[in-house]
């Protein structure tokens, strides 16, 4: 027992038990089960199907063929995927073929991705909560982002998922500059070429998050205060002396990669003449309708998947008002005021303040614990209290991870595979155009497409009923076609007062085929967590029929 405590006295030996815990729970909190919770997301499907266009040499840019929208967002999240996947030689290594294990394999490798990105957040957490506070707050930030339910929105495929260790490392790296300007202030030095470049790779980063997705923009304040921020030292008379961390020279070069990064997006549609059609997905984007998924709803489901942080970590953000913590503020508010005015926000969208919320709620934690520590009574109760949020957090997501919400996705996925190949075969692989097949679908089905056309190379064309700009007015260009109906477009397709555009589909395609599949999810109603009401799943039942 006394090497046991001489071992745990040695600093060095601490600090690293200190990190190695938050790191060891989020890998298993992130990357155990991957393809079972949570249930897979229509976005997801996006992001792998312009992955795997670059992966085939036909370039980021999605044409209007294949996404209505194509200019939602810029390059960087499908290019990063894709030169991760390369690495493992994906999709080759996994040797797809007809069956459901390759389909989940397929899916298994990006999500696994996601699991590890996750982990190394954490450890950046770690890092930013270390250099911005101190170690305690540092380990208890950590380890609330690792065993959190919240987090599980992580392990999703998202742009927002890519983006953010990019907007961590750009926030650790002005930390760190920051407090070696400090340290070559206080020594009475002009500084280092060293010291000046870490403002470099900041700049960078953010650059990368924004080209990811254009809202992180909303980070840009945060930064800048950090670059900015007064910073108290001694002079060679031991007299406070106040000065700013970097100067406008320096805030220049950061500001270089932060504006010319993600001005490669417009830019590329200037020079090949789709400069309105960049304008449109970028309208579209902002202003699309929300359908009730405004702010205020993904808070009630946040609250309803984890209360315990959400209310932790508000209870923080008020300390933070009040101790004029303008950290965590310009860390927050920017972003959330943007999502209120957009009036569109789905769970995901809060990747980017998991750790914000777990620092915050870190930081009131240790104030407790530095409050309560003189007295005998009750100065255990901290201790008590982060050990017992740890483990209800630990167990909660535990459960949650356990839960197998695909099985119907998966199951679905395999029959239209199948149903392809079969049409296939019957026709060559090699065929005209006029001569493949055309899927019918709402948004939601779209997620069914990446595999076939990218990895089995079938020839299919997508129909969406849902996008504005498709009313169905030109008839399809095959002679079959195959109607995937989840829950939500069967109930439009059969009810009697419909949309000029339901009852189209109706009338041309819905009445002149026959149900061939019905696919049932039987545990819908109890593993309510992330389906179709917040998740764009095809929810509890799924009609699949053609006309052949």
């Amino acid at each position: 027992m006394a090497n046991i405590i001489r071992y745990l006295d040695n600093k060095r030996y601490l600090n690293v038990i200190l990190i190695v815990v938050p790191i060891a729970l989020s890998s298993f909190t992130h990357i155990w089960n991957p393809i079972g919770y949570p249930a897979l997301h229509v976005d997801e499907s996006h992001y792998m199907r312009r992955a795997m266009q670059v992966l085939q040499g036909l370039g980021p840019q999605e044409s209007n063929a294949t996404y209505d929208y194509g200019y939602d967002h810029p390059y960087f999240g499908q290019i990063f995927l894709a030169a991760v996947l390369s690495l493992v030689n994906y999709p080759y290594s996994i040797n797809p073929s007809i069956d459901s294990h390759s389909i989940e394999m397929l899916y298994l490798v990006p999500r696994v991705l996601m699991g590890i990105l996750a982990v190394v957040d954490t450890f950046l957490v770690y890092k930013i909560a270390d250099a911005r506070y101190n170690r305690k707050v540092a380990f208890i930030s950590s380890t609330l982002f690792a065993v959190m339910p919240l987090s599980s929105f992580l392990r999703g495929m998202f742009l927002d998922s890519i983006a953010l260790p990019f907007i961590l490392l750009s926030i650790l790296f002005a930390i760190y500059y920051a407090k070696s300007k400090a340290g070559n202030h206080s020594a009475n030095s002009s500084g280092s070429g060293k010291n000046f470049l870490l403002i470099l790779p900041s700049g960078i980063f953010l650059g990368l998050a924004i080209f990811t997705k254009m809202p992180f923009f909303t980070l840009i304040p945060l930064v800048v205060f950090i670059l900015l921020q007064k910073i108290n030292t001694k002079g060679e008379n031991g007299t406070k002396d106040k000065f700013r961390s970097t100067d406008i020279r320096g805030l220049a070069v950061w500001f270089l990669p932060v504006v010319l990064i993600p001005m490669i997006w417009p830019a590329y549609a200037i020079s090949v003449g789709q400069f309105d059609s960049w304008l449109d997905g970028v309208v579209y984007q902002t202003v699309r309708d929300s359908g009730g998924k405004d702010l205020r709803s993904s808070i009630l489901i946040i609250l309803d998947l984890d209360p315990l942080l959400l209310i932790m970590a508000s209870a923080a953000i008020i300390y933070a008002i009040i101790k004029k913590d303008y950290f965590i503020l310009l860390w927050a508010l920017p972003y959330l005021v943007f999502l209120y005015l957009i009036g569109w926000a789905v769970p995901f969208h809060w990747n980017i303040l998991i750790p914000l919320l777990c620092i915050a709620a870190g930081i009131l934690i240790y104030s407790l614990i530095s409050a309560m520590a003189s007295r005998k009574l009750i100065k255990f109760f901290p201790h008590i209290l982060i050990s017992a949020l740890v483990i209800i957090g630990f167990v909660s997501t535990t459960r949650f991870i356990e839960l197998n919400l695909n099985t119907l996705y998966f199951q679905l996925y395999l029959f239209v595979i199948q149903e392809l190949e079969h049409h296939n075969a019957a026709n060559g692989k090699e065929t005209p155009s006029h001569d493949g097949i055309s899927i019918i679908g709402s948004h939601r089905t779209r997620a069914l497409i990446w595999i076939p056309i990218y990895v089995f190379k079938d020839n299919i064309t997508f129909r969406e009923t849902d996008i504005p700009k498709d009313n169905f007015t030109a008839p399809i260009k095959t002679k079959k076609f195959l109607i995937v109906a989840d829950s939500n477009l069967l109930s439009r397709l059969i009810e009697s007062d419909q949309y000029t555009r339901d009852a189209t589909v109706t009338r041309l395609y819905y009445n002149k085929s026959d149900t061939m599949a019905t696919f049932i999810d039987k545990d819908y109603a109890k593993n309510n967590h992330m389906n179709i009401d917040q998740n764009y799943g095809f929810g509890w039942f799924v009609d699949v029929s053609s006309n052949y």
